[in-house]
């Protein structure tokens, strides 16, 4: 009888532990063949099990065997923006995180954190690709958009203008015809010029906004410039521009890109600061191009940043067209301090 029951015991260990390896090696097997990377890690960091994708998308060149039991912070000094995250979610309470996207050796990676009883499963994942498509397809929507305002100013510059012309001279040479007017009425035929030759300027001055010719012309410097001269025309602001390293012109995309942000943030500036002094000044590094436009105004709560990012129409299209160039964008503001707006472009090589 014991020896029966010696057996079966030995039978019901035999089998669980043939099962448990069973399910081990299972779960092991469907790590590795995950299409991202992953990697199991406990309360201190060791790393319990991970595949290659991890370690490659992380840079990374032992393999999964040398890998596992290793503590993962020993691998990421190279990449102190996530080992920071890490450490904290680790140390404090274990919780979900998602960077969403991180630069990272030439790659841009989305690293999910879960949270487990004793550590985390972290998710690593190489979404450049999908990045790179993100950006051509904002690109594409940002062309729509320039070519509408193209055929927009060329129907303005073409059609409405020549016949506003056109009233000019006809009231001009009504006017000269006339010989005994009464002066109230030659006031408002006077007035009725002035404003055809009000409405021709503006006419003139929405048909250059939408299209710069200035940037096409002679460059995004003297786009600037003159952009700057006509905001300086209202005599209620005035607006300085400094430019260093600007000899060779970016190509039309990141030029472009920069006139259309320089005239949303100026555009800003106007309506809600209360400035006395814009400085807007262009900076071209080896590897980038940096834009800043600093105002003396009133700024604002930085509370309030987050409703001004999603409620903010120009805000988002500064946005939009800072990923369409794969750019940083920052706005740094007090109380009473001003704002400062920082636009960073990488120049490819």
């Amino acid at each position: 009888m014991n020896q029966t029951g010696g057996t079966k015991s030995r039978f019901n260990a035999s089998f669980m532990e043939d099962n448990f390896s069973s399910v081990f090696e299972f779960g092991d097997a469907v790590i590795k063949s995950l299409p991202y990377g992953i990697m199991i890690i406990d309360i201190e960091g060791s790393i319990m099990n991970c595949n290659e994708l991890a370690l490659k998308n992380l840079g990374l060149n032992p393999t999964t065997s040398e890998a596992i039991h290793r503590n993962v912070f020993e691998y990421l000094d190279e990449f102190p923006v996530f080992k920071k995250v890490l450490e904290n979610r680790l140390i404090k309470d274990q919780k979900a995180f998602d960077l969403r996207s991180i630069f990272f050796h030439e790659k841009h990676l989305r690293i999910q954190g879960n949270g487990l009883p004793n550590g985390m499963v972290l998710t690593i994942e190489d979404v450049t690709q999908r990045k790179k498509q993100a950006r051509i397809n904002l690109n594409a929507v940002l062309e729509g958009q320039e070519n509408e305002r193209r055929r927009l100013a060329r129907e303005i510059h073409d059609g409405v203008g020549p016949v506003m012309s056109i009233i000019k001279l006809h009231l001009d040479a009504v006017k000269s015809e006339l010989k005994e007017v009464p002066e109230p009425v030659m006031k408002k035929i006077n007035s009725m010029s002035e404003l055809i030759h009000e409405v021709s300027e503006s006419i003139r001055d929405i048909s250059h906004d939408l299209m710069p010719s200035a940037l096409t012309d002679f460059g995004l410097v003297a786009a600037l410039e003159n952009l700057c001269r006509k905001a300086n025309e209202s005599e209620k602001i005035h607006v300085r521009f400094y430019h260093s390293g600007m000899k060779n012109q970016p190509d039309s995309q990141i030029a472009l890109s920069i006139f259309r942000i320089t005239q949303e943030l100026l555009n800003n500036a106007f309506k809600y600061s209360d400035a006395q002094t814009i400085t807007i000044q262009l900076i071209r590094h080896p590897e980038s191009i940096i834009l800043m436009v600093e105002d003396d105004g009133t700024g604002f709560d930085k509370s309030e940043l987050n409703l001004l990012l999603e409620k903010g129409i120009g805000i988002r299209n500064i946005q939009t067209r800072t990923a369409a160039v794969g750019g940083l964008f920052n706005l740094d503001t007090q109380k009473g301090r001003g704002v400062l707006a920082t636009l960073e472009i990488p120049l490819k090589n």
